[in-house]
């Protein structure tokens, strides 16, 4: 879902008294987003006082979908996933788990990352996509960057990107997009210009259609090709839009650029074989893979037959992830990764305030964390790429009650 803001405010009473629709909740958003930028509690607070059951069924899911996405701005990752199941929590069903052992026995597992770069080697393009409230995408992704960049791919377009002049600025800020305002996405984006990648925005806005919005996408990408014919590229889209085809009418991106440049991207598809809050929600072959595989699993991994990797229609690879949450810890993916060092917190007692890690070089206002967390345990880290940082502890009312500076060495 691609949020596209309005030019009008509103004030939160009108939505607790009346009629909740669509347009209100996007003015909502828009207030809260350009209000308070680096708030990242009152958008969740301000949302917590609207009524559900004043909402139609397309209200309730944007609602559902700004609820999940706020949440995981925060790092409240199992609040995220529960807001995003309630859009089809109508559809759950008490079936008994299945799992498809023939799938497990037919497949070696291995390691997505050295799987995908070993066969990127020889594309032009590759397309991944993501899941726009699931923030373990971008850690991958980011994980990725240097290979591919090793492999001569010059340009990385980015959906959500609405900087023009970030090239140039190289700093992540309030206006660099929407779904980069967390953090790992943030940081997907600075490791990108550290690899010194050109970012490129291929967005289409203020279309009338997704079919027409595709195809724009579509049509930017294959206009960068034009004027550079030796690049190579790597798109990072949300969901489908990866999609080499529909059952549909709505034509995918994928599919409107292949037909475009005659040029078959190598899709790669983190969406589907994911965690999710209600376990009948997931697919049969991810709850398979996670109950089976007995290597350490934690991180995503190909299912390959024949030396050839097992994918859902319309892509050309899936990955499956591991279950990452678990009660009152951090996930796992934030430290087991190879661009993040642990840091520990001094919380002296300090339950409850919300701590946010800014690098110390960025201009206050407009700055996105490098990472984030609620004290809750009296032992906690924070996971930050070398260099410096201000740590700014605030309470629920985003007041700053300490601040704190900390270098992390390489």
């Amino acid at each position: 879902m691609k949020i596209f803001f309005t030019l009008f405010l509103v004030i939160i009473s009108d939505f607790v008294s009346g009629q909740i629709t669509t347009q209100k909740l996007f003015d909502l958003n828009d207030q809260l987003f350009k209000k308070h930028p680096e708030n990242y509690q009152i958008a969740i607070q301000e949302f917590n006082k609207l009524t559900v059951d004043s909402m139609d069924e397309r209200t309730k899911s944007l609602f559902y979908q700004l609820q999940s996405t706020y949440h995981s701005f925060i790092g409240n990752y199992d609040s995220s996933r529960f807001y995003w199941d309630q859009q089809y929590v109508h559809a759950l069903k008490n079936d008994e788990i299945k799992y498809d052992s023939q799938f497990y026995k037919q497949h070696d597992f291995v390691d997505a990352r050295k799987f995908i770069l070993k066969k990127a080697k020889n594309e032009k393009v590759v397309m991944i996509n993501e899941a726009h409230n699931i923030p373990y995408h971008r850690t991958f992704t980011a994980q990725l960057l240097n290979g591919f960049r090793e492999l001569g791919f010059k340009y990385l377009a980015i959906e959500d990107l609405a900087d023009q002049n970030i090239n140039t600025t190289r700093t992540v800020t309030d206006t660099t997009g929407y779904y980069s305002h967390e953090p790992l996405f943030a940081e997907m984006i600075r490791e990108a210009l550290r690899q010194n990648f050109v970012l490129i925005n291929y967005e289409a806005n203020n279309t009338n259609s997704n079919r027409m919005r595709d195809s724009l996408q579509a049509v930017n990408l294959a206009k960068l090709l034009k004027t550079d014919p030796d690049a190579k590229l790597l798109v990072y889209a949300g969901y489908d839009h990866i999609h080499e085809n529909t059952r549909t009418s709505w034509k995918k991106m994928a599919q409107f650029f292949k037909e475009m440049t005659n040029i078959d991207p190598l899709t790669i598809s983190q969406t589907r074989h994911i965690e999710r809050y209600y376990s009948q929600f997931e697919t049969d072959e991810f709850l398979t893979v996670n109950k089976f595989v007995s290597f350490s699993f934690s991180k995503p991994v190909v299912a390959l037959k024949d030396c050839t990797a097992w994918h859902d229609d319309f892509v050309d690879i899936s990955l499956f992830y591991p279950r990452y949450l678990t009660p009152n810890s951090r996930p796992e993916y934030l430290s087991d990764n190879n661009l993040t060092k642990s840091v520990q917190l001094d919380t002296h007692g300090q339950k409850g305030l919300f701590v946010q890690a800014y690098y110390a070089d960025e201009k206050q206002g407009h700055r996105i964390p490098a990472d984030q967390l609620f004290i809750k345990n009296t032992k906690e880290f924070l996971y930050l790429r070398p260099g410096n940082y201000i740590l700014e502890f605030k309470n629920t009312n985003d007041q700053i009650v300490n601040t704190k500076r900390v270098s992390v060495r390489k």
